[in-house]
């Protein structure tokens, strides 16, 4: 008979290989995740990222809403739910199961209401759990450029994917976060040349002033945001969460700034080395600000959580107080 030959199955439309040691979006999401992780996936797709987890003994739920995308997604998580997000039962899928790490990947953008999704997914948050969320930019340089030709042209993948029902900014992330009650504890600025993006614009129709604008807007060569992300359970702390991401946005763009002298370096060793030394020293100064940001949450959540253990306490002194005074009012006279 004939005999069948094999062949390699195409890559899927989201389906990305993975270099750890690269600084790539997938890459600092699986490291911010950590190793030895409980991790419930977002849109895990083909299953590329679950099976660097799984490698790294991390046990992973996925929830995918693509039902061929979760049968091969399964080789590498635990278990597979399938089902869209905004309209999923998270409760009756779920059940008591807990994360240490919740992965929103290249995911938010294409639900109706992600803020309505963080804050669900919230309880299924041990103590001390987190998010690990990656959103593009539409404020990148090309996307500027091309409305500024009159075009927005949708694409199969990337910035204005098809399939984006939401689009964000620097800006809009934060309200997202703040609104989700969510404070920043790391963000990574994932950088792409204007000219190098898959969003098509006229280079020779855009005047010189324009480009020089957006050379000097550091979120005009801003891809996309990779995000770890912690739950602030106090209310009221939303200045504290907005000083947070503040000093998080200022530490990217000095790592940014970091790694560009250490490519130059070697031609300008001592006088880039001074500036290399500064920049280090600046990040080492907002890492120690925003420890000590952190730091305050958590005291005022063990405060909140006492506050509340003695309201508890007080009431339950209440009831008992209220039974014996109903028993003294009912007792027959002596």
């Amino acid at each position: 008979g004939d005999q069948q030959i094999a062949r390699p199955r195409s890559p899927g439309r989201y389906e990305r290989e993975i270099d750890l040691d690269s600084d790539s979006t997938h890459a600092r999401v699986v490291r911010l995740v950590g190793r030895g992780r409980r991790v419930l996936e977002l849109g895990p797709a083909h299953g590329h990222m679950s099976r660097i987890l799984s490698d790294r003994e991390c046990s992973v739920v996925g929830i995918e809403v693509d039902p061929e995308m979760a049968a091969e997604a399964t080789r590498y998580c635990e278990r597979i739910i399938v089902g869209d997000l905004d309209g999923l039962d998270l409760e009756a899928e779920l059940g008591a199961d807990r994360f240490e790490v919740v992965v929103a990947a290249d995911v938010l953008e294409h639900l109706k209401d992600p803020l309505a999704v963080l804050r669900r997914l919230r309880a299924f948050l041990v103590p001390g759990g987190f998010f690990v969320i990656s959103l593009p930019n539409v404020a990148h340089g090309s996307v500027r450029l091309a409305l500024l030709e009159g075009h927005f042209p949708y694409q199969s993948v990337g910035l204005l994917d098809n399939t984006h029902l939401r689009f964000f900014t620097r800006e809009s992330i934060g309200e997202l976060l703040d609104q989700a009650e969510l404070g920043v504890a790391e963000i990574y600025h994932q950088q792409l040349n204007i000219d190098a993006s898959e969003v098509p614009f006229d280079p020779d129709g855009v005047p010189a002033e324009v480009l020089q604008a957006l050379k000097r807007d550091p979120d005009a060569q801003t891809y996309q945001f990779v995000i770890k992300a912690i739950p602030v359970e106090v209310e009221g702390l939303r200045e504290m969460q907005r000083r947070m991401r503040e000093l998080a946005h200022e530490n990217a763009r000095l790592r940014e700034a970091e790694k560009l002298t250490l490519m130059e370096v070697s031609g300008r060793e001592g006088e880039l080395r001074a500036s290399l030394i500064n920049a280090h020293d600046q990040v080492l100064r907002r890492d120690e600000v925003i420890n000590h940001l952190q730091q305050e949450i958590g005291a005022l959540r063990r405060a909140h959580e006492a506050v509340q253990a003695e309201v508890a306490a007080q009431r339950e002194q209440t009831v008992r107080l209220r039974v014996r005074l109903e028993r003294i009012l009912t007792s027959p006279p002596a």
